[in-house]
């Protein structure tokens, strides 16, 4: 079900990258996979939630490049930075229709769409977080913040010129200037000692998005505590067991959830084991669980 899921998002993609999204129809997907209109009413129930799929789905896409590969954790902090950065942005380029489709045509926000957004720019922002504590150690944390969202700003507009542009640099180039520029900004923060602009609070209350969305579009970590909440309520229904195994692999799917780049491994695994001990009354709210988590 999932490879059919994938087939059609990809489809998808296709289509909209072509058509634009408010042109294509369902008809046009399913005519592009060879399938039967009703088929894939069975894996998405109407076309704002294939909407909301392909927009996690090249969000997942997107954040692949920061994702640490075997062998780079011997590197130097700061080599690991600009090689992740190098990845990311060959990613984004590759797959650049999508960006450019929004470009063109920027959605309504679907219910979730806000929630996704949320998941990436925090995910995002922790990653740069991360990376510049690391590098340039203690001295930096009063202004982590700060350099990440200058460092955010920087990319941004760099990325428009990338897809948009004729530029004359590539991804490995640019990925060095930007570290290079990295290396100013901190240098002149951590040398001024001045009072941060930028906190934990600053940030990531402006990714709390769920107030305008309501009921419906809850964001993920609030579903998690939701499903947490209930599992725990109806103890008394089921076996102490399943319970405590169920708890512990919420826990350990928010502990990685948590992180900038979650392993996607333990992530589909911790999904799978939760489907399989869920009782029937937390299947609702474990599939909205489910359809919140970004691909990684």
């Amino acid at each position: 079900m999932n490879d059919k899921r994938q087939q059609i998002i990809e489809a998808a993609m296709r289509c909209f990258s072509r058509k634009g999204v408010q042109a294509t129809s369902i008809q046009d997907i399913v005519d592009e996979l060879g399938m039967a209109k009703g088929s894939l009413y069975f894996y998405f129930k109407s076309k704002d939630e294939l909407i909301v799929s392909v927009f996690s789905h090249f969000a997942g896409i997107a954040l692949s490049g920061m994702a640490e590969r075997p062998g780079e954790e011997r590197l130097p902090r700061r080599e690991r930075l600009r090689l992740q950065l190098q990845r990311s942005i060959e990613v984004i380029v590759r797959n650049r229709n999508i960006p450019l489709m929004l470009a063109r045509e920027p959605l309504e926000f679907k219910s979730g769409m806000r929630s996704i957004m949320e998941d990436v720019r925090s995910r995002l922002y922790r990653w740069y977080r991360d990376h510049i504590e690391a590098i340039y150690g203690p001295e930096s944390v009063p202004y982590v913040w700060d350099g990440a969202a200058m460092l955010s700003g920087l990319m941004m507009e760099y990325y428009r010129v990338l897809l948009l542009g004729e530029p004359s640099f590539n991804a490995s180039r640019l990925a060095g200037f930007v570290v290079n520029r990295l290396d100013d900004l901190m240098a002149g923060l951590m040398r001024e000692k001045g009072t941060p602009l930028l906190g934990f609070r600053d940030v990531m209350d402006g990714f709390s998005l769920e107030e305008e969305e309501g009921e419906a579009a809850k964001s993920l970590p609030a579903l998690l505590r939701e499903l947490r909440r209930k599992a725990e309520t109806e103890k008394g229904e089921h076996s102490p067991e399943r319970c405590e195994d169920f708890l512990a692999s919420l826990s350990r799917l928010e502990e990685e959830l948590a992180k900038p780049v979650p392993d996607r491994i333990i992530v589909r695994g911790m999904l799978a084991f939760l489907k399989e001990e869920a009782s029937p009354s937390w299947h609702e709210l474990l599939s909205q669980v489910e359809n919140r988590i970004v691909p990684v």
